[in-house]
């Protein structure tokens, strides 16, 4: 043994000295001759081997708490995502219990408790997992084998590569790509990645939690950001600054504005406004209405005229003045009609002063980039023009025709590229997605981008999403038989390689939309049904109970006779109906059909609770009442807006908001029963 892994070994025996030590009875200073000692053994030997599996050490609390912790610590920062999955894979959320809102994550530990602390010192943060279960001894027991289970199978697989290095650009393509196809869980996974791969800057990656929060509807938590200030003096994309000022709206401006309180608006705006002067330059064109209020609010207060008037033209361009409150539009007006009367009193004729909005149009469509419609943005990206990444970072595309307007060129132009041309397209898919929403479908260009993902292999929990919100806009575009028959069968040909009962939600996503998009082929359908729903019968036993009652949902449904059995013993979960209380839960969904699944299912599961759905793509006094009267909240943030998300989020009044890691019922269930278990917890 060389001295390098001597001073190794003493470290860690150091570090077990440490963690078994005052604070954690479960085997006190690993005494040989402690009776229960055996129980935590295999944990203690696998440290010591030093393999490649996530390390597993459990930990009871001193004499009266009946707590019991299983600590999981990931090898290395690169790999906290890919435990996350092991963990979720081989215990959860069947053995273990996590908050809903935030997923499975690193914990923060507790650097005051002396066992914390150890882990802390030895390991550093972001890496380890705090699992928590039941209080009976069967519980824990279960727990302990499940992550037994886990690290033998890791340890003795044949060696492979973990980490497969992304490109800086591919990684970013996914988190927009995720973002849009409502992927929460999947968008933070890849933020973490970013974070961890290094490449990307402290402020660039600041921008993209920023872009996560405002598609969340989480405004304070923007407010909130660490060093917002100094962000926005970076001149950030026109996405963060747009998300930054719906923020400030709904916080500070959504109240006053609602009850036509002019006054206190202004009031407000300047409390809470210290980051918009730095906001009021720069391109503002694809902004929504509610950025553009406070904008017009902010320069209105500071009697700025060349913005306001930049402002008021492009709104008027855009559309958006119908949208704008009435009270801050004509506020405005008046006081550019008495600028255009006081300069015409100077002297200015009539003639030779040109409209405010026919000059401030003019600047706008001046100032546009050559890329302006789908199918050169397409074909920039794949020529790697320069200024194809500036208009999909600053979503210039948000005033063009919808790409269902160019449904055929498009889809012809994306399957004549080359592989790395292609390769490189992929990172428009999340523009294309929020372009499309749920509106009128381009289904051809969507088949294109399905076609573009099997061919290089995009197959992560990422991915997965993108790729149902894809098949959903294919199969809402009502294809031919053929269409369907390819479609189907192209979704179905790389079936093994992903699903599983980890992804249960995912995959029934995509059984779901099968059963509710129109049919021109049964036998297409119950093949792909049957191929994506058999390896979830033959593991039901590791379903969460949520995706169990589902796929025998679908099973019955498209006729597929699976022979669904509920498990038996601690594991069952049958207590849901019993164990949830009466509690009133809203889901939110652009996706009605989507939204009245998920209600029947959990009236099934939980009789007790009332649910209430949602599909505003503003705020209104029903949401209001709506959002106040839940006990829990779970959102599907596909093509979501923050004019109803964030309003929800600011008139909520309960800290149980959850979101859906996808846009189909299955995942938007997973979400709502977690969100209840966890209420009924609190």
């Amino acid at each position: 043994m060389n001295q390098i892994q001597k001073r190794t070994r003493e470290q860690s025996e150091h570090f077990l000295q440490m963690f078994f030590g005052e604070g954690n009875g479960v085997w006190p200073n690993l005494d040989p001759e402690y009776r229960h000692g055996h129980r935590t053994l295999p944990f203690v030997q696998a440290f010591r081997r030093g393999d490649d599996a996530p390390i597993v050490l459990p930990r009871t609390y001193p004499s009266g708490d009946r707590r019991f912790v299983m600590y999981v610590v990931a090898r290395d920062t690169v790999d906290a995502v890919k435990t996350a999955e092991l963990i979720r894979a081989f215990a959860g959320p069947t053995y273990i219990a996590y908050n809903p809102q935030w997923g499975l994550r690193p914990a923060e530990l507790d650097p005051d408790d002396p066992i914390e602390k150890a882990i802390l010192d030895h390991f550093g943060p972001g890496v380890t997992f705090r699992l928590t279960t039941g209080k009976t001894p069967q519980h824990r027991t279960n727990l302990a084998e499940a992550l037994q289970l886990m690290q033998r199978t890791v340890a003795t697989r044949p060696p492979r590569l973990w980490r497969l290095a992304k490109p800086m650009g591919r990684l970013l393509a996914d988190f927009d790509a995720s973002l849009s196809a409502g992927g929460e869980s999947a968008s933070l996974d890849v933020l973490e990645q970013l974070a961890a791969t290094g490449g990307i800057t402290a402020t660039n990656l600041a921008n993209l939690h920023i872009k996560r929060l405002d598609r969340l509807g989480r405004s304070a938590d923007v407010l909130a950001f660490p060093g917002l200030l100094d962000i926005v003096r970076q001149n950030p994309p026109a996405p963060v600054r747009e998300a930054i000022l719906n923020a400030i709206y709904s916080v500070a401006l959504e109240k006053p504005l609602t009850e036509n309180d002019l006054d206190a608006a202004k009031s407000t705006l300047i409390e809470s406004g210290r980051v918009i002067p730095d906001l009021l330059s720069g391109e503002f064109s694809s902004f929504g209405p509610q950025a553009l209020t406070v904008l017009l609010l902010a320069a209105r207060v500071r009697e700025d005229m060349a913005v306001l008037q930049r402002l008021v033209g492009a709104i008027q361009h855009s559309g958006h003045d119908s949208e704008v409150p009435s009270s801050v539009w004509k506020h405005v007006v008046e006081l550019l009609e008495q600028e255009k009367t006081a300069e015409a009193s100077a002297g200015l004729l009539p003639e030779q002063q040109p409209t405010l909005v026919e000059s401030t149009v003019v600047r706008v469509l001046e100032s546009h980039m050559p890329v302006e419609s789908w199918a050169a943005l397409l074909k920039a990206i794949a020529g790697r023009a320069p200024e194809a990444q500036a208009v999909l970072e600053d979503r210039r595309w948000v005033d063009w025709p919808s790409p269902a307007t160019e449904d055929a060129a498009l889809a012809e132009f994306l399957d004549g590229l080359q592989d790395h041309e292609a390769d490189r397209v992929w990172s428009a898919v999340g523009a294309f997605i929020d372009a499309i929403g749920y509106e009128a479908p381009a289904g051809r260009t969507a088949h294109a981008f399905i076609r573009n993902a099997l061919t290089f292999d995009r197959f992560g929990p990422g991915d997965l999403v993108v790729l149902q919100a894809l098949m959903e806009i294919a199969l809402r575009a009502a294809p031919s038989e053929a269409e369907y028959r390819d479609l189907l069968e192209e979704i179905g040909s790389e079936r093994s390689r992903w699903v599983a009962a980890e992804r249960a939600a995912i995959a029934l996503d995509f059984v779901d939309r099968l059963f509710l998009a129109a049919c021109p082929s049964e036998d297409a359908r119950s093949n792909l049904a049957y191929a994506l729903l058999e390896p979830l019968w033959l593991h039901q036993q590791r379903l969460d109970t949520a995706d169990l009652a589902f796929a025998k949902r679908l099973s019955q449904e498209l006729g597929i006779e699976f022979a669904w059995e509920a498990p038996a013993g601690d594991e069952a979960d049958d207590e849901l109906a019993t164990a949830i209380p009466p509690l009133t839960l809203l889901l939110y969904s652009l996706d009605e059909s989507v939204l009245t699944r998920c209600q029947e299912e959990v009236k099934q599961l939980a009789p007790a609770v009332k649910v209430v759905t949602a599909a505003d793509h503003v705020g209104s006094p029903q949401l209001r009442q709506k959002a106040r009267s839940a006990d829990v909240i779970v959102l599907a943030t596909r093509c979501a807006k923050h004019a109803a998300t964030g309003f929800i989020d600011q008139n909520a009044e309960t800290e149980h908001i959850g979101y859906a890691n996808g846009s189909g019922s299955a995942s938007l269930l997973r979400a709502a029963v977690d969100a209840l278990r966890a209420a009924a917890l609190s």
